[in-house]
């Protein structure tokens, strides 16, 4: 269902007068004033999400879904949501956030068209990953566990450029047995898809735990035949094990792998790097971790040389590792402490990919360069310190990167605050509706 929803206007003149004073560098330099987008957002208690549109302040659209908070994933083309609905059935949509972009070379020009949630609806057991990436959108189902009852991972997929028809392309890849896996497009219908450990697809040995081990590479005009393959556990460099973490930049992609365990056969002690060699077929290689920690979330923004990974022994990780993926290695100078030891939280990467924004649990929005050295560059105090841990009762700030902009939603107090990325300095502090929570990242320009 959707409504119009006006619960969070302007609330006096000089909030008008911020957003004027907000406007990025150089947006009044053109012949038209350069509109900034809209921002997406789950509300913590309220089975619902809104919409926000960044030029006036207002929450224009509203739509129900079964339950509060769910998931997003922005797509992509920063059109499309996909939202992870949370319910029973596993139900995945997908939300039009209308906005179409054309970039100018010094700005990028941003058109609103209609907000809409599309009728296309996934269902599964347990959705998980979702990939965007050349021109495609994969929905990962895990499946359940083996003793739990039967059930098999499988992916939906979907080009993006279909998503405006009446009945988008939808295409299907069935899995042998669940895992907690990944299915990534790589371009001319090939498909890199991780692989079911044996042991847990066996089901009798519930110690097994569920990410996989390597992967194989598919292409989907040939009935899904393997082209080349990375599941070999005897050798580091074709294999990751209890995979989970990745990322990707110009079609080269990374995997946060095990950290190394002397003297047991779950250690690994690497990132996989697989990429395509100079002949045009896949190849891969392990790049060692600095020390005996590991990744399990990576992030990486186009053009960007880096990407930045979470780094830790075990949860909560409480570094970032800096991970060029053409070098030969990596080195104690590519860690960064989180300050006063905190866990990693939230973080994102700015869209030039120089530098990681963290929203850290004592309610500070940090800002760091990447390189030529870790440094930390500003510092705000953006939310009341609250609890980051997984499954937390009580309501997290959520944090999301739109252009040049930060944006950190404020459950407690009802607002969502923007704070400029190449300026340094807060921007938007804007009152809604309820408790915003989760935020949907790039849906428009800095």
């Amino acid at each position: 269902m959707i409504r119009p929803d006006v619960s969070a206007p302007l609330a006096t003149t000089a909030l008008a007068v911020a957003f004027a004073c907000a406007l990025p560098a150089g947006a009044l330099a053109h012949d038209h004033a350069a509109k900034r987008g809209r921002l997406v957002f789950a509300d913590h208690e309220k089975p619902v999400v809104r919409v926000l549109d960044l030029d006036t302040g207002e929450v224009t659209h509203s739509f129900d879904l079964p339950r509060p908070n769910p998931v997003f994933a922005t797509a992509e083309d920063r059109r499309h949501v996909v939202i992870k609905t949370g319910d029973d059935a596993g139900t995945v949509r997908v939300l039009d956030n209308g906005l179409t972009f054309e970039s100018h070379g010094d700005h990028e020009d941003v058109d609103k068209g209609e907000v809409k949630l599309l009728d296309l609806t996934f269902k599964g057991d347990r959705p998980a990953h979702v990939v965007s990436e050349n021109d495609w959108l994969a929905v990962f189902y895990d499946g359940l566990r083996p003793w739990e009852a039967k059930s098999n991972a499988k992916a939906y997929l979907v080009p993006l450029d279909s998503l405006g028809e009446t009945k988008p392309e939808v295409a299907e890849w069935l899995g042998p047995a669940p895992q907690h896996g990944i299915a990534i497009p790589l371009g001319q219908e090939q498909w890199l898809i991780s692989v079911t450990k044996p042991a847990y697809a066996k089901g009798d040995n519930q110690k097994v735990s569920s990410r996989p081990d390597g992967y194989e590479i598919l292409d989907r005009t040939k009935g899904w035949a393997r082209i080349a393959s990375f599941n070999d556990t005897s050798d580091p460099a074709k294999s990751c094990k209890e995979f989970h973490g990745h990322a990707s930049l110009a079609n080269t992609h990374v995997f946060g792998c095990n950290q190394a365990i002397a003297g047991d056969e779950r250690g690994d002690g690497g990132v996989l790097v697989i990429g395509q060699t100079a002949d045009g077929s896949w190849g891969a290689r392990k790049i060692a971790y600095p020390d005996e920690r590991r990744s399990s979330t990576i992030k990486a923004a186009a053009g960007g040389q880096y990407m930045v990974a979470n780094y830790g022994l075990k949860s909560p990780y409480d570094a970032f590792l800096r991970i060029d993926p053409k070098a030969a290695s990596l080195s104690k100078a590519d860690i960064f402490a989180v300050p006063g030891g905190q866990p990693t939280c939230h973080y994102e990467i700015s869209p030039d990919g120089r530098r990681v924004v963290n929203l850290t649990q004592d309610g500070k929005l940090r800002v760091y360069d990447i390189a030529p050295e870790w440094k930390e560059i500003a510092t705000f105090d953006a939310v009341a310190a609250f609890d980051c841990a997984f499954g937390a009762a009580t309501p997290v700030p959520s944090l999301a990167i739109i252009g040049n902009s930060a944006f950190v939603s404020d459950p407690e107090n009802s607002r969502i605050r923007e704070f400029h990325l190449n300026t340094l300095k807060q921007g938007l502090d804007i009152p809604v509706d309820g408790k915003p929570a989760n935020l949907a990242g790039g849906g428009g320009a800095g």
